[in-house]
């Protein structure tokens, strides 16, 4: 009787440490892993809008955000820019600061020309983030973005 229950126990016993192990790896944070010490930074963003020859285009409007994306959280800090173009196709943003305090945080940079005419949303906007290692302490990270009309 004995030799019959052992395999029933030691199948149990797997299945209870399988369980436990299971549960732990859930609930701990995957950004846990990543946390690094909180530095302040500083970013400014200048939207280029050119047409296909690189020529700029003054007066077209544009939309932009910058926001920060922490580790494992929702976005916040979300500042919006919006106006036309200057003669040279250009509108910049004004100076935004974040604190990072992991090395997954992301700042992002979320362009629009509105009615550009490229045909979509996405052809007409750009996408754009840095993470906490591409920031330098005590400088401001200015950064470029380039919208081109396709004619």
């Amino acid at each position: 009787m004995r030799k019959k229950l052992y395999p029933i126990s030691a199948g149990l016993l797997i299945i209870l440490l399988a369980t436990i192990i299971s549960c732990t790896e859930e609930e701990s944070d995957p950004c846990d892993s990543t946390v690094k010490p909180e530095i302040q930074v500083n970013i400014r963003a200048t939207v280029h809008v050119l047409d296909k020859d690189n020529n700029p285009i003054a007066g077209q409007q544009v939309n932009f955000w910058i926001y920060k994306e922490p580790c494992g959280a929702a976005t916040k800090g979300n500042f919006e820019f919006s106006g036309p173009t200057n003669a040279s196709g250009i509108l910049e943003s004004g100076l935004v600061g974040y604190n990072l305090r992991n090395s997954e945080d992301k700042v992002w940079v979320d362009a629009h020309a509105v009615n550009l005419g490229n045909g979509s949303a996405d052809e007409d906007s750009e996408l754009i983030s840095y993470k906490y290692g591409e920031f330098t302490v005590g400088t401001t990270k200015h950064v470029d973005v380039y919208i081109y009309r396709k004619y």
